[in-house]
């Protein structure tokens, strides 16, 4: 008799519908307000594949931040590595308009747009033992790319405060566009779960704000 692999709590088709659920769910409620038994009954699985797989619900919760640090990561570690191989010929500030652009169109994929600001926002606001993972995985590596470009083009050190505080600030726009859905939907009548169309319209103010710091901040730099 064929198993099912939803209700099979030991196959990998329950636990990746564990770990899709609990993007949705954690982000709602955050993970003191989500329970085992919600999770498993939201999901449509047998309450014993949390521990099978994961230990717990924070094993839950650890593994989203996995997955997210998996799909992001690479495409971070790519960036780093080719606008590196570039640094010696190019103009720096290019690269940085280039590396903010790239950085945008990997945050405003389609399918991150809902759960995952939500968890990302969460752990800004409450970190958690994920955020070391999230924060290890694509969050410092893209920070540090930005603000090495930065430093290249102020002629400043980098890793100082002052670096750190000005590359935080450069990435605004992508944490406002990130976070800011609501007040388009009122401003604009755009929907919260903004489409392509709309994605490529802040992808392109974006990279126009982007233009404008960088002008700065060459000005600033003399």
């Amino acid at each position: 008799m064929q198993t099912n692999p939803l209700t099979d709590p030991r196959s990998e088709a329950t636990r990746q519908r564990l770990i899709d659920t609990g993007l949705m769910l954690f982000g709602h409620y955050g993970f003191d307000g989500v329970t085992t038994r919600q999770l498993a009954t939201t999901a449509q699985v047998n309450q014993a594949a949390i521990p099978y797989h994961f230990g717990g619900k924070e094993g839950v919760y650890l593994a989203i931040a996995e997955q997210i640090a998996a799909s992001v990561g690479p495409q971070v570690n790519a960036l780093q590595k080719n606008i590196h191989s570039r640094l010696n010929h190019e103009a720096p500030q290019n690269l940085l308009l280039e590396c903010t652009i790239k950085l945008a169109e990997i945050a405003f994929t389609p399918e991150h747009q809902s759960s995952w600001f939500i968890f990302l926002t969460r752990e800004q606001f409450h970190p958690t033992a994920a955020f070391t993972i999230l924060q290890r995985g694509f969050i410092e590596p893209a920070h540090q790319l930005i603000g090495e470009l930065i430093a290249i083009i102020t002629k400043t050190p980098i890793n100082t405060e002052e670096n750190i505080l000005l590359t935080q600030a450069y990435l605004g726009p992508l944490v406002g566009f990130a976070c800011g859905k609501a007040l388009l939907n009122k401003r604009l009548n755009w929907p919260i779960e903004l489409t392509d169309i709309e994605w490529r319209q802040v992808i392109a103010t974006v990279a126009h704000c982007s233009r404008a710091t960088i002008a700065g901040l060459m000005l600033n730099a003399g």
